[in-house]
């Protein structure tokens, strides 16, 4: 009794199906984290639960369906493990393996400035587990810094298939703009079909934060992102940032057409294994912890997918606000960090609505398509 009123006093239900809840440890826009026991198994896990506000939501829940289905699938050492998934009481649920260590943004920040050959082996595990993905018929869709986790051994975990297309799945159609546009490759910022050298698109723009700390496309207004993802080229990196070679592999990731990018991750990886051999691992272990051990706050996207709270038994702080980096399928104070998910007119539509408040409305009208009354009379909207 006193677990179920302590339960219901913290805000988060005492069970989920065979799982005992112990901490609320994340949330995003799709769903809420739990770390929970799983008594059969005998183990700690992270359970990610539909938000209740979405469970009525037919197209949320199909995604919620469809990130579990393309996780399940799924079995490769730098993909995260999905170990159940399951209703209860209406709440759909996934359950997932426990990571501690670091997300990649809070691992590259490590007061000792991360070693070359270490941010090389890491991108070779990125692209092997990327392949893995593409070779189960998985498109990523969003892969980001935010969507990386580095485990306390060294192991890197791609984490959050939430948006991922299934090469067999008719859901995703062309004209419908998903993932972080940041990191989104040209056809994605279009609304065009799009294949695994999407995926290694934004692998190469992850790349080039590794080495620089900088996003590749600088833009913070989501109009002059999108040009810039299609039209321009970024940055070259400088000789203390990247070797020539490496350098070489992030632009020809980054290149603006598919043809001219790596077409398949394992031909990354191939010229990858060759700088790796350049620059060896001199320490194969890390320390543990990589960094300070993940709190169990919505600002980290590593709650978000599973991360682990201190395992030193303390009570976590009280969560935050949520990160830009959750996945969103819209939000009034947009974030170039953010995932999206909208319509071709409904971008449209926000292009012009940020013109609108540049030029006092004098142009930006006429990116909207007229209204029918005025479209049969063949009259131009001025």
């Amino acid at each position: 009794m006193a677990m179920t009123e302590n339960a219901t006093r913290r805000g988060f239900p005492e069970r989920i199906g065979r799982y005992q809840i112990l901490e609320r440890i994340g949330r995003g826009a799709m769903g809420v984290v739990y770390r929970a026991h799983d008594s059969a198994m005998r183990r700690d896990v992270a359970l990610k639960v539909l938000m209740t506000d979405l469970e009525d939501d037919p197209e949320i829940r199909t995604r919620f369906h469809r990130e579990a289905e393309a996780a399940a699938r799924l079995s490769h050492p730098n993909i995260i493990t999905i170990f159940d998934v399951g209703e209860d009481n209406d709440r759909f649920f996934i359950v997932m393996e426990l990571l501690r260590g670091a997300m990649l943004k809070d691992f590259l920040r490590q007061a000792a400035p991360v070693p070359i050959e270490r941010k090389i082996d890491l991108m070779y595990q990125l692209c092997t587990g990327l392949d893995g993905a593409h070779n189960a018929s998985v498109c990523h869709r969003d892969i980001k810094p935010g969507n990386i986790f580095v485990r306390s051994d060294g192991i890197l975990k791609i984490l959050d298939f939430g948006v991922a297309r299934l090469a067999s799945s008719s859901m995703t159609a062309s004209g419908f703009i998903v993932g972080t546009p940041d990191y989104m490759s040209p056809e994605q910022a279009r609304g065009a079909e799009i294949d695994g050298r999407s995926d290694i698109f934004s692998v190469g723009a992850v790349f080039f934060f590794m080495l620089t700390g900088q996003k590749p496309f600088p833009a913070n207004q989501l109009p002059g992102l999108f040009h810039q993802i299609q039209h321009e080229s970024p940055r070259p990196l400088l000789p203390e940032e990247a070797p020539p070679e490496l350098a070489e592999v992030v632009m020809k990731a980054l290149a603006k057409e598919r043809g001219e990018r790596y077409q398949t991750c394992q031909e990354m990886m191939a010229d990858l294994d060759v700088i790796r051999q350049a620059y060896p691992l001199k320490v194969r272990r890390l320390p543990t912890p990589v960094a300070p051990a993940v709190e169990p706050s919505a600002s980290s996207s590593s709650t978000q997918n599973g991360a682990a709270a201190p395992s030193n038994g303390s009570t976590p702080p009280p969560l935050s606000k949520p990160s830009t980096d959750d996945t969103v399928d819209f939000a009034p104070a947009f974030n170039s960090d953010d995932t999206v998910s909208m319509t071709q007119p409904t971008w449209m539509r926000r292009v012009a609505d940020r013109i609108d408040a540049a030029l006092s409305g004098k142009f930006a009208r006429l990116w909207r398509p007229a209204p029918p009354a005025v479209r049969q009379s063949g009259i131009r909207k001025r």
